[in-house]
Parts: C-alpha cells; structure tokens; sequence
C-alpha cells in the first residue's frame, strides 16, 4: 500500500511502529481499571519525563558509585561533586553541566542476567513472564493511556515516543493488552533523516499525501460496512498509520528534525560512528519534547551499531589504541563515557534554558530525567579486562521533575560487591519496578492501579508487589526519598 511518497513498508521501517506486540482492538480494551484497597497520591512533580537507557550497562565503579580498588585506571582525574559523589574529569569532560543537578539511587537490585530479559525489565517496569508477554503493555504505553485525558485537540504526537529503541537486545514491546493508540512511535534516526533530508517537504508533496490518506480513509470506511471478517487487525494498523501520517502533515514534525550543523556537533554528531546516534537521539528528543504537540513520555536508547551496548564492556573496559575493544563490540569507556557526557551535557544545558509549559518554569523543571541500566557490571575484573553482567547493585541517576539535587540513595561495599544500606525506609533492595512506580507518581499517576479484564483473567497490576523471577515481596511504592 503507497500513501504519498511511502509505502507501508517505508512508514514502518522510518517510524519502528510496534503493531505486532498488541492482542486486542478496540473494542476489547479492558475497562475495569482502579485503585486497590491502599491508595496513593501521587507525587505530581513532573509533567514530561526522558527516560535515558544505557543498553549494555555503563560499569558504576569507574562513573556513577567511584570505587577506588586495585582494578581502577589511575587517570580518571576524579573531581568531587558532594560529599558522596566522584566524577572521572576524563570520562565525562562536561560533568559540571549536569553532576550538581543530580540524584543516584545506587542500591538497585536486578533479576536477570541476560540482556533481553533485563532490558524487557526495564522497559516494562516488571520482570520477563513468558505466559503473559503479548498482554503485558510497555511502560510507556500504560502512561499513554493514563494520561489521554489530557491530550489536547491539537496534539499529533504520540504520548509516548522513543528513539532507537529498535536497535536494542528487546525493542519496543508494544501496548500489549491496551489499545494500539497507545503503543509508542519509535524513530529510527538511521532512516528519518534520509527520508526527510532537513526537514522540509515541498507544498506539493503535502497536499498529494493529505489527498491520498483522505481517500484511503472513506475507501476503508465503506469497506468495513457489513463486513465483520477485516477483524479487530484492521483497527490496530489504522492507528498505526494515523498516528504516523498526521506526524507527517504537522509542520512541528519537520521543525524537530531540522538540525543545524552547530547542534549537532554539540551533541557528538559530528563523528560517523555507530555511537553518535545517541547524539542524534537526544537532540530529536529535546525537539519533540520542545514542540509541546502531546508527547510527554520519551525513551532515548544509547546503543551501538547492531543492538550492542555501549557499555558492555566484557573486554578491555581502558583498552586504548592497539587495546582497544575491536569494532562491533563495546567501546573503550574512554570512548563511551566522553560520547555520553557530550550528548547528555548539552540536552540537560538546552532543557534548563527552554521555556516550560507553565510560566516561569524551564523544559528541565517539569521534565524528570532519568539514566537506566539493565544491571550493574562486576566488581572484579575479568580475565579479558573487563567487566561482566552483575544484578546484586547497580546505579541510576535522576534528575529534574521535582527531583532534590544532591540525594544518594542506598551505599555499597568499599569494592561493591554488595550493598550495605538499603537507602530508603524497605529493608529490600529497589528494583526497576520501584523506578517505574517514581516515574508514574511524579506524573500524577496512582501506581496502586490494577487492571481485572485481561485477556488471560490475571490482574495486572501497575506494579507488582511479588514479581516474578524477583524476591517473594516487595514493597508497592515509589523511591520518594529522591523528591524529599
């Protein structure tokens, strides 16, 4: 099928819609939806937020929780922030831009030690259960649907859109059980540049593409008359595309992809490598966020070429020149961690300059800002000079959306091999289902909420309080000490 200047194929390699992870159509999406018997008041400090994934798992013991030991190059140049906060000079150049913005919740716990699990983990704010995988909706595509009462008329964004999440270990997992207008758009900065060049679109070709979806619609409309067979898959690709092709009529859409070589090189684009598209990513990401056309929910991925982390640096962790990690693989974290710095610096000093939805609030004051990591990296060197997959402590940072600068949640060891202070008033350990929980309530969600109707018959809970593959309980709760 050819709408305008795109074929259905063309539109879902450009945009990476996820239609093939939704079960339901329209008329089946669940209705019974409410707050269980202990409710609880969201924070409602934020009204965007950025989630930052690190695919792979930047290693905390040379970044985020500094751990001095006999494995730890010796030309970090670590600068102190706070009393409980060291940051390598090396590997992060432009730290004084976001370091002194920032809180760290460094007692997470993971379940999985293989990356697809870890990062559907991540993703979904809820542990890998095979037998319900097609029902369960991304994080993002529950706030969608929680937040579509706010949506104004002239919102043609998605709530939820990400940005190369489809060249991860687990791309995007779809709506699951909830409609398909809640799944997220995913941009593949591999191919939207080259389809729309500088982001312009001749009046011609505009005014061909709005005549032909016109047409495609009534076209559907009499189709569907009397014809029960189309079945409710009629629904989710026509959502699919509506959602892409009104991006594609919005002159917003075209402004965010209209870059200037200055941004760019501001970013790290400037570099013909796998890694400079999370420089891309992050300057799409502070364009749509800054266009106000009703994305609020942004997930930015940071991988390399062929889903491989960037930090995962099983191998040569300081490899440099000869040593350094060969292509295809992990980068040097001298590579990786300046590449971040630089894209990370410049969005977090673009985002407390722009002008916010309220007045006198800035883009970075109603925005909580988060870097994930599947799991944590070993303490103890390997063999290889690197580090491996390690779930019994790992670090995010937080910042923005009401987040107290300066907050350190949760101590591990001296090496950290372990934690030895939860941090919070649980005696267990956060998990990424707590991170999800502080993203819902600083959104002025009830994470308390659970679904009944699901297509299975078990309830899903917005978060769970005995996940599985996880410990037998965990506290339902958001990490509100970050906010205190």
């Amino acid at each position: 099928m050819q709408i305008g200047n795109w074929s259905r194929r063309e539109l879902l390699k450009l945009f990476g819609v996820s239609i093939g992870g939704t079960i339901v159509g329209q008329a089946a999406w669940p209705r019974k939806i409410g707050a269980q018997s202990r409710k609880v008041t969201p924070l409602h400090t934020a009204r965007n937020c950025i989630v930052i994934q690190n695919a792979g798992a930047m290693s905390p013991w040379e970044t985020l929780d500094f751990k001095d030991t006999k494995w730890t190059a010796k030309d970090l140049d670590m600068r102190k922030v706070h009393s409980d906060f060291y940051v390598s000079k090396t590997l992060f150049p432009n730290y004084e831009m976001w370091a002194s913005r920032a809180s760290l919740v460094r007692s997470l716990k993971g379940v999985a030690v293989v990356h697809y699990p870890a990062q559907y983990h991540t993703q979904a704010g809820r542990a890998l259960n095979t037998a319900i995988i097609r029902e369960v909706p991304a994080l993002g595509s529950v706030i969608a649907y929680e937040l579509e009462s706010q949506r104004r008329e002239s919102d043609t964004f998605p709530t939820f859109m990400s940005f190369d999440l489809w060249n991860v270990r687990c791309p995007q997992i779809g709506p699951g059980m909830l409609p398909p207008r809640f799944a997220g758009l995913d941009l593949n900065t591999s191919n939207v540049f080259q389809s729309f060049g500088d982001g312009k679109e001749s009046a011609e070709s505009k005014s061909l593409l709005s005549e032909r979806w016109e047409a495609l619609g009534r076209m559907l409309e009499v189709s569907a008359v009397g014809n029960e067979r189309i079945g409710p898959k009629a629904e989710e690709y026509k959502a699919s595309y509506d959602y892409a092709i009104r991006l594609l009529l919005d002159p917003r859409f075209k402004k965010a992809l209209a870059l200037t070589e200055e941004e760019k090189k501001r970013y790290g684009v400037d570099k013909d490598t796998g890694a400079a598209k999370f420089g891309l990513a992050a300057l799409l990401a502070r364009n749509v966020l800054a266009a106000d056309a009703g994305a609020r929910f942004l997930w930015v991925s940071n991988a390399y070429n062929g889903g491989n982390g960037v930090f995962d640096n099983h191998q040569n962790l300081y490899g440099r020149g000869a040593n350094a990690p060969t292509r295809g693989t992990a980068l040097s974290i001298y590579d990786s961690g300046p590449r971040f710095d630089r894209a990370f610096s410049s969005l977090i000093q673009d985002l407390t300059s722009m002008p916010g939805h309220e007045p006198g609030k800035t883009l970075f004051d109603e925005t909580l800002i988060i870097v994930a990591h599947e799991f944590g990296r070993t303490p103890d060197i390997n063999p290889h000079g690197g580090r491996d997959h390690f779930v019994d402590a790992y670090t995010n940072l937080f910042m923005g959306g009401g987040v107290k600068p300066g907050r350190v949640i949760g101590k591990t060891s001296d090496t950290g091999a372990k934690v030895v202070d939860v941090g919070w008033k649980y005696k267990e350990q956060p998990m990424m289902d707590h991170v999800a929980s502080t993203i819902y309530s600083a959104l002025g969600i009830d994470y308390s909420k659970k679904i009944e109707d699901t297509p299975s018959g078990r309830a899903y809970e917005y978060q769970q309080t005995a996940p599985l593959g996880g410990p037998a309980f965990i506290p339902r709760t958001g990490i509100e000490e970050l906010f205190a």
